[in-house]
């Protein structure tokens, strides 16, 4: 068989040769020395790059939203882990973390960091649910996820107000890049036996592919037995500055910004 189709379960156990292929993938990046990184390497990487994981900045609670939601999906963590995996990421890669090394007392067990000096509008029911509304009509979910659905093509939206302003959504709403960020981008390729992929990119090494595809299956490839293999960075996102009302485009920034780590 040329490739290989996993649940997220399944793939979290795909064994000692995966978890190989994966290490290797890792070791070249460097992440700073502290209590839990053993931990988080060996839950983390068997699904993601680790640029996917340092490249973000969320709060305590944030990244404990995360991981749990990472081990409710099949990754192997025993509890006393688990809060050492958080503890590790809240101190390298929280808010306002340059990946100092802080000891594992500096970081609070039950309180969260708080995630932005302004707190996010408060929006009652009917606001949420227009908001809700616009993201579904306006095509947000063919990409995205958020409150329970969508794909998992595109970066997750339950977290979005996590680490990102207001101003910074509304940038990325009417004027959206051009080009993808390496975390985000997506791969098209074909197997020898002609089957046509496409997913974004979790991991890659000389031997093998990692990728998710956008109903959330996570799938590996062996290099050698693909025809074509090409990276996607432009960005189909378009800008929604002209494709809904200001008042509508506001609301929306204003529900996004209130996402701080909802589940998947």
């Amino acid at each position: 068989m040329k490739y290989l189709r996993y649940s997220w379960r399944r793939f979290a156990s795909a064994g000692p040769i995966v978890g190989l292929t994966f290490a290797l993938a890792s070791h070249a990046q460097s992440l700073p020395e502290g209590p839990g990184k053993a931990d988080f390497q060996r839950t983390c990487s068997v699904c993601h790059s680790i640029t996917v994981v340092t490249a973000r900045r969320l709060s305590y609670s944030g990244w404990e939203n995360v991981v749990e939601d990472m081990i409710s999906r099949g990754a192997q963590a025993a509890p006393d882990e688990e809060k050492q995996i958080v503890r590790y990421l809240t101190a390298n890669f929280g808010i306002g973390s340059f990946q100092s090394s802080a000891p594992e007392s500096a970081v609070p067990e039950e309180a969260p960091v708080p995630a932005q000096t302004q707190a996010a509008p408060v929006l009652d029911a009917s606001q949420k649910a227009r908001a809700q509304e616009l993201i579904r009509s306006s095509g947000c979910l063919s990409c995205h996820r958020i409150d329970g659905e969508g794909s998992y093509a595109g970066p997750y939206l339950g977290d979005v107000g996590e680490n990102h302003t207001a101003e910074q959504i509304r940038s990325s709403l009417a004027y959206p890049s051009k080009e993808l960020t390496p975390q985000n981008r997506s791969v098209r390729l074909i197997t020898q036996e002609g089957k046509k992929v496409v997913g974004r990119l979790l991991n890659q090494d000389g031997f093998s592919v990692q990728l998710i595809d956008a109903s959330g299956h996570l799938m590996t490839f062996e290099r050698a037995n693909l025809r074509n293999f090409t990276i996607i960075t432009a960005n189909s996102m378009p800008s929604y500055s002209d494709r809904m009302s200001p008042q509508d485009l506001s609301l929306l920034i204003n529900y996004l910004e209130s996402q701080t780590g909802t589940l998947p």
